[in-house]
């Protein structure tokens, strides 16, 4: 685990951090860390905006990484900009929470504004304003993150990184390029990737995993029944623990991929098919 550029326990943080803080300058720490380390390759694990980050590095360093695990892929594109930030996406499914985000916004209810009205609050001088502001940031996102919504315990500083860092990257669309990971994801396709998904996750929806899947026919795809967004439900804890342990067992090689029918309990892995052949199912396992 290591903490990225203005977060955790790197500095500076958050408010301070937001020069040469771009995805690009995340994966060459990520690239640096791994030289001064002296590691040949390593297996990446990441969830939601961390899948994005642990794509882009291993699209920009396919030789150097021997597998990917990945809960709650994120493309980041603006579809899920849009579903995210925009009136007529998870604003449908929370209305009254999605009110009380866009209080404070003047102008079009789509995502570009509303990030950029953010922006301002979020880097106010008025500290009433900033806290203002990175509460109802991160009270949009953690009401919409579980099930069964429960009371999010994070210090002020942290939730202050966590709206301001978000804000950051998701207003410049992370210095991305439309459909950059799906465009550039054939240099993935020699390395082994599970992804485990909560099928009633409302911030990144499984649609995703299906999308990269679809590209990436190797790819083995764990949909969680009962689970949203966050990893504290406790059957993704166990789904990503049994997953990663099989993973490094196999000396960085990921579940098989036999033909099977869909499971709905275990973790027989599901057939994989890069056809878009209408007699061609997408296939993956329930958990």
């Amino acid at each position: 685990m290591y903490d990225q550029r203005g977060c955790g326990k790197s500095t500076p943080r958050a408010l301070d951090s937001l020069d040469h803080n771009k995805t690009s300058d995340l994966v060459g720490d990520i690239e640096a860390l791994r030289k001064h380390l002296g590691i040949d390759t390593w297996t990446i694990f990441g969830g939601s905006w961390g899948t994005t980050l642990g794509l882009v590095y291993a699209e920009a360093y396919p030789e150097k990484v021997a597998g990917l695990i990945l809960k709650s892929t994120c493309l980041l594109t603006k579809c899920g900009q849009d579903w995210l930030y925009s009136k007529g996406g998870a604003s449908e499914l929370f209305p009254a929470e999605w009110d009380d985000f866009v209080k404070v916004v003047k102008g079009p209810l789509k995502y570009k504004n509303i990030l950029r009205t953010y922006k301002k609050l979020l880097l106010s001088d008025d500290l009433v304003v900033r806290k203002d502001a990175v509460k109802r940031w991160c009270d949009w996102e953690d009401k919409i993150s579980y099930l069964i919504p429960q009371w999010n315990n994070d210090s002020y500083k942290v939730q202050e990184e966590v709206a301001v860092l978000e804000n950051h990257y998701f207003y410049h669309d992370a210095w991305l390029s439309p459909n950059q990971i799906i465009n550039n994801a054939a240099a993935l396709k020699n390395i082994p990737i599970t992804l485990i998904h909560g099928r009633y996750d409302v911030i990144c929806p499984v649609n995703d995993s299906f999308e990269l899947k679809r590209v990436l026919p190797q790819i083995s795809l764990f949909v969680v029944k009962d689970s949203g967004h966050a990893i504290v439900k406790k059957s993704t804890r166990k789904a990503i623990k049994k997953i990663t342990n099989k993973f490094h067992a196999a000396k960085s090689t990921p579940l098989p991929l036999p033909q099977a029918k869909i499971a709905s309990g275990g973790l027989s892995p599901a057939s994989a098919s890069a056809s878009h052949e209408p007699d061609q199912r997408l296939t993956y396992s329930v958990l």
